[in-house]
């Protein structure tokens, strides 16, 4: 912070906390590499499966880390995905009606 110029003593306690999640995190470039390591070796792996086989997928790579780069839903957030999804689904469909794309009451901004 101070090679940057700002004072450590004026840092509000959000601001000091994600400093130090990005210290821990590698400024995001330990997380970065563990994400594309993770899914380079689970391509790998899937190349040598025989056919048939259920292939490897990034929590079955780095099961410990991957709930931290990518935190459970909680159900608030399963409910509106859910809500989302065949929402989406819905409009896909050619006769789709009208009121589905307009109505303010189906959209969250």
């Amino acid at each position: 912070m101070v090679a940057h110029g700002a004072d450590p003593t004026k840092v509000d306690e959000e601001t000091f906390t994600d400093i130090c999640i990005m210290f821990s995190d590698g400024i995001i470039g330990n997380l970065g590499l563990l994400q594309i390591l993770g899914n380079h070796t689970a391509g790998v792996f899937n190349s040598l499966l025989p056919k048939g086989k259920q292939p490897y997928k990034l929590q079955d790579i780095i099961p410990t880390q991957y709930e931290y780069l990518f935190p459970p839903l909680t159900e608030q957030d399963k409910k509106e995905l859910a809500n989302k999804s065949l929402l989406n689904f819905v409009k896909s469909k050619p006769n789709a009606p009208k009121k589905l794309l307009e109505d303010k009451k189906w959209h969250k901004t």
